[in-house]
């Protein structure tokens, strides 16, 4: 694990595949770090140099300078990129992750990229889901209502360590925080599929997504990639929210066709 300071906190990352000529920037969500990517970097650095940074507050020691706003977030990956030098640089990003993904193409004039099973309906239990996690007296009841949606549907070993191990070893004020964060970014553009729309600039996004399981979900997006060609769903048969885990052959393939095509 290497370090660097960004914006004077420690950002924390790994790399592989560094004789590859193109960067992949790989972005997880809220409380979580590179180990979601763990199955799914190996299999992308034959191809790519591939570069899992940690967002402020998510080293190993939770280093914390008062608060911060995905905003933040977005100002240190920038500054990381630039730090590190980085060449021909892309981004896959999971979960909410896919917002500070989505502001750093527009930031920089990417047009392209990918984002991982990011909710594309939020819907009014999901509001509440975020009203309790960003209360310190329900966050824990918040964030276990995910949980327990999360595992419902999988035996994987991978998914389940990295749910109740890995982002329950976040404290609460940071689930606090990222509750806060997601809810402000859906009040503000009601859906991730009305902010890709927003860049000002042609970005083509390849959405890769295993939830929610309904046949419903997946002909809203079908129906809305018809009219705006730029958004291409990929639906990966997997019962959980992590795919780059549960399914990390399909998504590096998914994700080597996207951009081969470009």
């Amino acid at each position: 694990m290497a370090s660097v300071t960004i914006n004077n906190h420690p950002m924390t990352y790994v790399e592989s595949g560094q004789s590859n000529p193109r960067t992949l920037v790989l972005l997880s969500g809220w409380a979580q770090d590179d180990r979601l990517f763990k199955n799914l970097a190996p299999i992308l650095a034959k191809d790519f140099h591939v570069v899992c940074p940690n967002y402020r507050g998510h080293d190993a020691e939770q280093t914390l300078h008062g608060d911060f706003t995905a905003a933040d977030l977005v100002d240190d990956v920038e500054a990381f990129i630039k730090a590190k030098a980085l060449p021909d640089v892309h981004f896959v990003s999971t979960s909410h992750g896919c917002w500070v993904n989505i502001d750093l193409c527009e930031r920089m004039k990417i047009n392209r990229t990918v984002v991982i099973d990011w909710l594309m309906q939020p819907h009014d239990g999901f509001f509440q889901q975020l009203k309790d996690g960003q209360d310190p007296d329900r966050y824990k009841i918040g964030r276990q209502s995910f949980f327990d949606e999360w595992v419902e549907a999988t035996d994987n070993a991978d998914v389940i360590n990295h749910i109740r191990n890995e982002m329950a070893w976040f404290k609460g004020e940071m689930w606090m925080r990222a509750c806060r964060e997601i809810e402000k970014a859906y009040r503000q553009w009601n859906s991730p599929l009305d902010r890709m729309k927003a860049v000002p600039f042609p970005l083509q996004v390849a959405h890769i997504y295993s939830q929610p399981l309904s046949e419903d979900y997946r002909k809203f997006q079908l129906d809305f990639s018809a009219k705006n060609p730029w958004f291409q769903p990929v639906h990966i048969k997997g019962r959980t929210h992590f795919p780059t885990l549960e399914s990390p052959g399909p998504v590096a393939d998914a994700i080597r066709g996207f951009y081969a095509a470009s």
